[in-house]
């Protein structure tokens, strides 16, 4: 199979150049001058439209299986690619979490038959309970290691506690201390691999929680109830020991101008520690609560104006590396209830390239460093590169087509996910993804898949790192 991708503007490692792309096998075969006669299969003509390599989103809950009445991999690798994602990386926090090889083989054999995108597989660590599989599991190709570092798990099926009032004692896996913790950071530097949690200080959340007196019942409650401090603590102690072993930390959907500030301090002293952030503290504020309503909990909580500066200065300087979607959806009816008992956490696979494309033809972030963060930087960070990540020969033929032109509005109604529920409801975007390029092939065209899903597996190599962009 030949494709030549035509007339289409490419950002490629050198800057945006005016080149048709080859594609052959999968594969791209060379970047060529624009009007050369070549025999291909089929020609994607793009005039007037960008040409990026293919976007990675790296934080993904399809909660497959275990929990599929919120979500499944076939719905939420269909709206991953019809957004202009050419793949994911999936979070471990289904029903069993892949804690060991054989889960890990096991996942990888039953999302390969329903998967529409290329995908990698997070692992996670458990504490003590799985410190053992730790490096078989890096060995094996997880992209990460993920430690829920302050929250219990179910003892039965490690499902993910956010509340430990809400189960008994004896039913749960209590958080890790930090002995432990540090033994996770010291097995996975020994193993070559990537550690990264979510960065929310246990303790200061339930001394602020108890602060507060009364149930969580408004916006500002939930920012008292779960303050800043609670995220840059906890990234603060993270690149201690990061220094201490030599493990590569990574933080997951950073919130804060707190948690920008110890991550750059980190990078600054030379330890490797790098960040993520997501679409919804890019773009949203505590301002929109009043327009967008629960849909907007997710956990960290979306702050202020003055955070959100900071973390598009962190993107633009490199002390964040990588943005993801954090899709974390639940059903309707749980999204519905109270503010202080619905489950955080939101639909966003789909929006992903969509948001991020309407914030870089907005002035927000330049087409080079969009780039980076949507693929090539994320890439190496997962150790997926330079198969992914990049439009070089040699390299997968992994493709997201911009046109700057075009827009929608963004409806519940339209979306594919199995929960139909998004923050950015009845919002407009302009720069949307308009095709997708998968191995080759097209795979989207126009928000509506060509041909059947085609996803496969890409295990990870840690050789080639990225610890900052600075």
């Amino acid at each position: 199979m030949k494709l030549l991708v035509a007339n289409g503007s490419v950002v490629t490692l050198d800057g945006v150049q005016e080149v048709d792309v080859l594609c052959e096998d999968g594969r791209i075969v060379a970047l060529l001058e624009r009007g050369l006669d070549v025999e291909v299969d089929e020609t994607l003509d793009v005039a007037g439209q960008m040409v990026f390599p293919g976007f990675i989103d790296p934080h993904v809950h399809s909660r497959d299986p275990g929990m599929t009445e919120k979500e499944d991999f076939a719905h939420s690798t269909l709206g991953a690619l019809v957004g202009g994602v050419t793949t994911i990386i999936e979070m471990p926090n289904a029903i069993p979490p892949v804690d060991s090889v054989e889960v890990f083989h096991q996942r990888r054999a039953q999302h390969e038959q329903v998967a529409w995108v290329d995908f990698g597989l997070w692992g996670i660590s458990v504490g003590e309970g799985n410190i053992d599989e730790l490096r078989p599991l890096i060995e094996a190709g997880v992209a990460a290691i993920k430690i829920f570092w302050g929250y219990a798990l179910r003892r039965d099926t490690r499902q993910l506690v956010y509340n430990i009032d809400d189960e008994p004692v004896e039913n749960l896996l209590m958080p890790p201390d930090n002995g432990v913790v540090l033994r996770v950071f010291r097995e996975v530097a020994q193993a070559g691999g990537l550690l990264a949690a979510h960065c929310e200080d246990r303790d200061i959340l339930t001394v602020s929680e108890r602060a507060l007196a009364h149930p969580v019942e408004t916006y500002d409650d939930l920012l008292a109830a779960r303050p800043d401090i609670a995220e840059s603590t906890s990234i603060a102690v993270a690149a201690e020991f990061a220094r201490a072993t030599g493990c590569r930390f990574h933080v997951v959907h950073m919130a804060s101008a707190k948690g920008v500030d110890t991550v750059r301090n980190a990078q600054t002293r030379g330890i490797g520690v790098t960040a993520e952030t997501c679409p919804q503290y890019l773009t949203l504020t505590d301002e929109d609560y009043g327009r967008v309503g629960p849909m907007m909990k997710v956990y960290p909580p979306i702050r202020t104006a003055q955070d959100q500066e900071s973390l598009w200065a962190a993107v633009a300087d490199g002390t964040i590396v990588s943005i993801g979607s954090d899709h974390a959806p639940h059903t309707v009816e749980e999204k519905a209830r109270g503010f202080a008992t619905q489950p955080a956490g939101a639909v966003g696979c789909e929006t992903f390239g969509p948001v991020m494309a309407d914030a870089l033809f907005r002035g927000k972030i330049s087409v080079e460093r969009f780039a980076e963060v949507m693929s090539t930087s994320t890439a190496k960070l997962y150790g997926l590169y330079p198969r992914k990540g990049v439009i070089r020969p040699g390299s997968d033929a992994d493709l997201t087509i911009v046109d700057p032109r075009a827009s929608r509005v963004v409806r519940n109604e339209d979306l594919v996910a199995k929960q139909p529920v998004s923050p950015w409801n009845g919002f407009s975007l302009t720069g949307l993804p308009t095709a997708v390029v998968l191995r080759g092939r097209v795979a989207m065209r126009n928000g509506a898949p060509v041909g059947e899903h085609r996803g496969q597996f890409v295990p990870a190599r840690h050789a080639q790192v990225v610890t900052s962009s600075r």
